[in-house]
């Protein structure tokens, strides 16, 4: 694994815009380079058994069958309204 050096810490700032003294980039540098230490333990990890996943839960999601079926009637639909034209229903303007 590659070494954590200060310009590595330097340009990881600048993409994060912020601004850190050089005694601050010296405890990133130890810092970042004691997290990569930590996951050269998954490097030794085989994952060829795990399968493949999109969530961590088995939950699928239960969708009914699009079947075409009766349209409602308009007219009962339009009755509710309290304002509306021959086929709309008119609402509130409420972008200018």
């Amino acid at each position: 694994m590659e070494k954590i050096t200060t310009e590595t810490i330097r340009h990881t700032a600048m993409l994060s815009r912020i601004e850190l003294t050089e005694e601050e980039e010296r405890g990133m540098t130890e810092h970042f380079a004691a997290l990569l230490k930590q996951m050269e333990t998954l490097d030794s990890f085989d994952a060829a058994s795990v399968p493949a996943t999109a969530h961590i839960l088995s939950a699928v999601n239960v969708l009914r069958e699009d079947v075409a079926g009766e349209p409602f009637d308009r007219e009962k639909l339009l009755g509710c309204a309290p304002e509306r034209d021959e086929n709309s229903y008119i609402v509130p303007r409420v972008v200018e």
